[in-house]
């Protein structure tokens, strides 16, 4: 299967032609069956459609070599799978509802068994053909020997006897001690010239929305994945990698039957039925995702899901409703800055150009910032009415305000920057907000509140 690996954390769908400036080694996470041949996987493009039970997770990926050579590529999943040829074109579909793509069509599949046979650590649920996929599915059955059997599989396949590195056998076997019971094997031809595989759909269930990350833990340097997500409610509890990992690029937007239909009637009937729900009336959101950092870094998979984390109070901040409210783990921030205080009230500062203009709030001639996200200060209730004391230090900061006459964004310098540590009185918190209809926000909001 298509295997996450190292670069498998590319996963570029997001963008038009979904490509990435610098190549990346493959041999972290996928073996290649002759040593010393560089594996690289510019592009790779995926799509996660999850209903709170069952999973549907489309890949493809764009592959070459320095040399002539089959690669093992590794998915571990929680469930047997469902697997079947695919389309980009499915990919594309969702991606038109935020942007527009296209892409060609693929092979059909070829069966090749679907007989089980008894091996030593494993047990062969599937085999199947997809183009240029040679797909294995794997039941562990003994951990201690898996992946020995793994390995004699690698030399019944390829010419030189490839071995599973020793990383990458103890990645392995984390997920086995975590349940992880099948795992998807996919052999692929390489060559020098590049080319998109075919796009793999694989239909499994799990109680939370999943993508191995920790597969490519063994690998190194950094990667960014882009993720095309299609879930039934907003994801509120990250379970795995933290969610200040995870960007959010575009969505959530709320896509009825008829869209979900135009880009697969499979991931249509995933949600039946939701979309049988108030007359019809239901709606699946679909957003893009990225998440960009060293694979090295992955300790834990991509896993959430709808429920409120436990512990937090609830707030009225502003007029709305906040859920699992709890201050900043790390409040009042850290520095290594000597520290100041401001005292007075707080004024909104107009400053720029007629073309650049800009806005932020100041106090004694100092334009206050937040001293964790680096941006301008806010989000506390009434403000300009406040005479209020800030803990911070003085530095350079940066505001983005849009050029009106070419209508573009432009970094602003700001010189006379304070940035605040603190807000004596207040404690810096996170909350859920829920909207009027009842409807908590996957996004956690900040805000200042009085101790």
């Amino acid at each position: 299967m298509i295997l996450l690996k190292k670069s498998l954390i590319l996963l570029i769908i997001f963008t038009l032609i979904f490509t990435i400036s610098s190549n990346v080694f493959a041999d972290r996470g996928s073996i290649p069956f002759q040593p010393g041949i560089r594996i690289f996987e510019p592009n790779q493009q995926a799509l996660i459609a999850w209903n709170g039970e069952e999973e549907i997770l489309i890949l493809s990926t764009e592959l070459y070599a320095d040399q002539d050579t089959k690669v093992l590529e590794v998915l571990p999943l929680p469930h047997e799978p469902e697997i079947k040829k695919s389309s980009r074109d499915v990919l594309r579909k969702a991606n038109e509802l935020l942007i527009a793509d296209q892409f060609k069509h693929l092979l059909q599949p070829v069966t090749r068994s679907s007989d089980s046979k008894q091996i030593p650590g494993g047990e062969v649920k599937q085999e199947v053909v997809i183009g240029s996929h040679d797909i294995t599915v794997v039941k562990v059955l003994n951990e201690n020997t898996f992946t020995d059997w793994v390995n004699n599989y690698l030399k019944q396949k390829g010419k030189d006897n490839p071995v599973i590195p020793k990383e990458l056998t103890e990645t392995i076997k984390r997920y086995i001690d975590k349940d992880y019971n099948f795992f998807v094997f996919d052999t692929v031809d390489v060559g020098p010239k590049p080319y998109f595989n075919e796009a793999i759909y694989y239909k499994f269930k799990s109680d939370k929305l999943y993508y191995p990350l920790e597969i490519t833990k063994s690998d190194h340097g950094e990667s960014s994945i882009s993720l095309l997500v299609l879930t039934e409610s907003n994801l509120i509890n990250f379970h795995g990698i933290q969610r200040d990992k995870i960007e959010f690029e575009k969505g959530p937007k709320l896509i009825n039957r008829d869209d979900a239909e135009f880009i697969s009637s499979d991931i249509a009937d995933l949600f039946t039925s939701h979309f049988a729900g108030n007359n019809g009336s239901e709606k699946v959101r679909l957003a893009s995702w990225k998440i960009v950092d060293n694979l090295a870094n992955f300790d834990s998979d991509l896993l959430a899901d709808y429920t409120i984390p436990e512990g937090g109070e609830n707030l009225t901040f502003m007029g709305h409703k906040y859920i699992n409210c709890m201050t900043h783990p790390n409040y009042p921030f850290k520095t290594e800055k000597t520290l100041s205080s401001l005292n007075g009230k707080v004024e909104m500062y107009l400053g720029g150009t007629r073309s650049l203009p800009w806005y932020a709030y100041s106090l004694n001639g100092k334009i206050l910032f937040n001293a964790v996200t680096g941006e301008p200060f806010g989000s506390l209730e009434n403000i300009e009415e406040k005479k209020l004391t800030f803990e911070g230090y003085s530095g350079q900061g940066y505001i983005w305000s849009e050029n009106f006459l070419t209508k573009e964004m432009e970094a602003v310098e700001i010189p006379n920057a304070f940035f605040v540590t603190d807000v004596v009185g207040y404690k810096f918190c996170s909350g859920l907000r829920v909207d009027e209809n009842g409807e908590i926000s996957g996004n956690r909001n900040s805000f200042w509140i009085k101790r």
